[in-house]
């Protein structure tokens, strides 16, 4: 049941932004450092720890029930649920992405603190302007982010994601405009009662394609590609977990929220792009021998089992429903679990010493290192959605969601699209283990690069241990309808 609301005002609310604040002081500080010349690996646990901090501080200070400005930031467990989740994306490429930073570390560093504060404001938002304002800070910093290393590839992959993102927002304002028209007002909990119109309809179309970009959805997809190809390793890390998983939490309000009054075109919608999407993702993949360009073809397929949970609540239609908040709450374990094991997925190419990396490029990996190519084995089965991983018990779950809310037929095209992946993640794994060192090629075997990994892979399969706090997340799903 949706929780009473209450406001604060004064101090209260200033308390409530501490994390935020922290988080921007710390910047600030780090780029005074700058001048003194600090070690960039230094400079990276600074980054890591104030992450850490306002993780903890986002846990103990939000007030839970309680609202700001006229409703625009509600606290519930569901927003803090996700702003930690993001706030450990960032804390996963902290210490990887010093490998490839060659100069202006503090910049990189404050940006990233920067980015993490738009996107704590975001996970408490319900506000369609605050929302868009937030999704926007983190867009241009991550276009500051993803051009560091400089090089042709850097520049060419940060321009397309650059003007990509600028013909989403434009997209996305025209939605929000058509939103105001027809309503009134930019508050997602009063627009639950609007009646569905063409006006309406007109603002779902734009909303659902700027942010279809954002998440990188089929036919929105092309700059993920070339993003995520063209950026160092640890960026695209950053922009295949927790850029997405903001872009999944902004689809969910804006949509599952706003739109609520209009729950059959939603669920129209999403079903068709969830199948356009996933197909599309898993069958390119299969001819790719670009080994980023598969995990971004990956990426794209997991971007349409994310939906899948739009699709069963709205064709379900009832906020109130058990079946709605299994979807959700699927939705949220999956974005977990997706950070770790596609995040973790991206920087194990730290390991290979070139920009372009092929597939046969991890060959006879297990021969150099067995727990290297263990661990990156047990992410990739992860994102396949093999048991005993936390992939496998994110998939399920959302797949049973499927099923309860009488999308069977729905759960029986993610199940064959899940098994098309396995045959192109095996791939890689029969190239790690079964192929020998390719002569004269020698991996990246030092500590700095080693231990992400292995903490990468030890974290998805601990998740799937973490399922038996499933009840939780079930009682923290309702969050999302404030």
């Amino acid at each position: 049941m949706t929780a009473a609301i209450i406001s604060l005002s004064g101090a209260q609310a200033l308390v409530t932004f501490t994390p935020e604040i922290f988080l921007g002081l710390v910047g600030f500080i780090i780029l005074a450092l700058g001048t003194f010349r600090i070690e960039k690996r230094i400079i990276s646990w600074i980054s890591f720890g104030a992450l850490g901090i306002s993780a903890i501080m986002v846990f103990f200070l939000s007030p839970v029930g309680k609202s700001l400005f006229n409703g625009t930031f509600q606290y519930s467990d569901f927003g803090i649920y996700f702003a930690i989740v993001m706030l450990l994306s960032g804390m996963l490429i902290s210490y990887p992405a010093t490998r490839s930073i060659k100069s202006k570390s503090e910049v990189f560093y404050a940006t990233l603190l920067f980015v993490s504060v738009g996107m704590i404001f975001a996970a408490f938002s319900y506000n369609i302007i605050t929302l868009f304002v937030a999704f926007e800070s983190v867009s241009i910093g991550t276009y500051v982010l993803a051009s560091f290393g400089k090089s042709r590839r850097n520049l060419e992959g940060t321009i397309k994601y650059f003007f990509t993102g600028t013909i989403a927002t434009a997209f996305i304002l025209f939605g929000a405009s058509f939103f105001f028209l027809q309503t009134g007002t930019f508050n997602l909990q009063v627009l639950k009662s609007a009646s569905p119109s063409p006006e309406l309809l007109i603002s779902l179309v734009f909303l659902i394609i700027g942010f279809g970009f954002k998440l990188a959805i089929f036919p929105m997809h092309q700059w993920a590609l070339d993003a995520y190809d063209g950026t160092e390793n640890s960026i695209s890390a950053y922009l295949a977990a927790g850029s997405k998983v903001l872009a999944f939490l902004v689809i969910l309000k804006i949509f599952l929220v706003g739109f609520s009054s209009d729950f059959r075109d939603v669920s129209y919608l999403f079903i068709i792009l969830s199948i356009l999407t996933m197909t599309y993702g898993n069958v390119a993949a299969l001819s790719q021998n670009n080994l980023k360009r598969l995990l971004a073809y990956s990426s794209i397929a997991q971007a349409g089992y994310l939906i899948l949970v739009l699709a069963v609540v709205g064709f379900v239609g009832n906020t109130n429903s058990a079946v709605v908040d299994v979807a959700v709450a699927a939705g949220m374990f999956y974005a977990l679990v997706y950070v770790f094991m596609k995040g973790g997925a991206f920087i194990t190419l730290n390991l290979i010493k070139k920009d372009n990396v092929m597939i046969s490029d991890v060959s006879g990996l297990a021969k150099k290192s067995p727990a290297t190519a263990v661990s990156f084995a047990v992410m990739l089965l992860a994102l396949a959605g093999v048991p005993i991983t936390g992939g496998f018990f994110a998939k399920y779950l959302l797949f049973l969601s499927l099923i309860e809310g009488n999308l069977w037929w729905l759960a029986i095209i993610a199940i064959l699209n899940s098994a098309i992946s396995v045959f192109y993640y095996f791939r890689i794994i029969l190239y790690m283990f079964g192929k020998d060192p390719i002569p004269g090629e020698s991996f990246d075997m030092s500590t700095s690069t080693r231990v992400p990994i292995y903490a990468s892979a030890f974290i998805t399969v601990a998740l799937s241990v973490v399922v038996i706090w499933w009840p939780s997340l079930i009682s923290m799903a309702n969050g999302l309808f404030g």
